[in-house]
């Protein structure tokens, strides 16, 4: 088994089976980062697809262990996968809200005991913004200011759509707010 370096070395050469083993090390990785944000195959296969081949292109440049490079592709295939998704979303964020957000906690425990199919289920019926926000920043481990930038929109409104999305995520969930027990499963 051949090392990184000396993958990603011949890859820029331009050898097949090279360029092959980069795209087998992250495409299911991808793909799944893009498919979370665009929720349609269809999609996210081909912002997957133009998102290794923007790497390929950009491979004399880059310098860095493997999951360095994994983390490169995911990053495109996201960036342009918000991109369709702000093309195509139909509902707007919403407002930022007047209360404070600084004491957000990315505290999940809420939805430990749940099977990760319904929490799947739970959240692709939330709003667009909720759910992008949610994914971003709990699945792909994104600052919020990172989002906000991303977005175009105010790093508030970001934490709004947050707080707001797992509070909806919750009552879809446990049938009720944060704080209250709930006797489903």
């Amino acid at each position: 088994m051949l090392g990184f370096n000396i993958v990603l070395e011949r890859a820029r050469n331009g050898r097949q089976e090279s360029l092959m083993r980069l795209y087998d090390l992250c495409c299911d990785t991808v793909f799944n980062a893009s498919y979370r944000i665009v929720l349609n195959a269809q999609d996210a296969e081909e912002i997957t697809q133009d998102a290794f081949l923007k790497t390929f292109a950009s491979l004399d440049n880059f310098s860095g262990s493997e999951r360095d490079f994994v983390a490169f592709v995911k990053t495109i295939a996201i960036n342009k996968s918000i991109d369709l998704f702000r093309k195509h979303s139909r509902e707007p964020f919403y407002e930022e809200i007047d209360y404070k957000t600084s004491d957000i906690e990315d505290d999940n425990d809420d939805f430990e005991d749940y099977p990760i199919e319904k929490i799947k289920e739970a959240l692709n019926n939330l709003p667009d913004g909720y759910r992008l926000t949610i994914t971003l920043r709990l699945i792909d481990g994104m600052e919020f200011s990172d989002i906000a930038k991303r977005m175009g929109i105010k790093e508030s409104t970001v934490r709004s759509q947050y707080v707001r999305g797992l509070e909806k995520l919750r009552v879809t969930i446990n049938g009720c707010p944060k704080g209250q027990k709930s006797n489903k499963i």
